[in-house]
């Protein structure tokens, strides 16, 4: 593919500053323990959390935590490793704390547990 440099008038249209109101209302992570990993966004306006989990890359589960439905419990088993996730939303506290039960195939079982985020 050619690669050309473009005249500085090429985003003149575009003016400077330009930012969509609703682009600074979600704040998106990701946390990761050991061969688990959870992607979130947040966005207090609504209120609501999205979320994927993976285990090993694989999606186990993906969903939206908001005040009607403000916890979920996720489970799966990859190559050996299982594992079950709770993710829970407080919305009047601002956080979501997660309990994660990971069992290893070389590792047994261990328990984790504290606050995924909070706004």
């Amino acid at each position: 593919m050619p690669v050309k440099r473009a005249p500085p008038e090429a985003l003149a249209h575009v003016p400077d500053g330009h930012l969509a109101p609703a682009a600074l209302q979600q704040y998106c992570n990701s946390f990761s323990l050991g061969p688990i990993t959870i992607q979130y966004c947040v966005d207090p306006g609504v209120p609501q959390v999205t979320y994927t989990v993976t285990l090993l890359g694989v999606s186990i589960g993906s969903g939206v935590l908001d005040t009607n439905d403000p916890s979920v419990t996720l489970g799966g088993s990859v190559a050996g490793f299982k594992a079950q996730i709770t993710l829970a939303a407080s919305f009047t506290e601002d956080q979501v704390t997660y309990d994660i039960t990971l069992c290893t195939p070389f590792g047994g079982c261990t328990e984790y547990s504290g606050v995924l985020f909070s706004w």
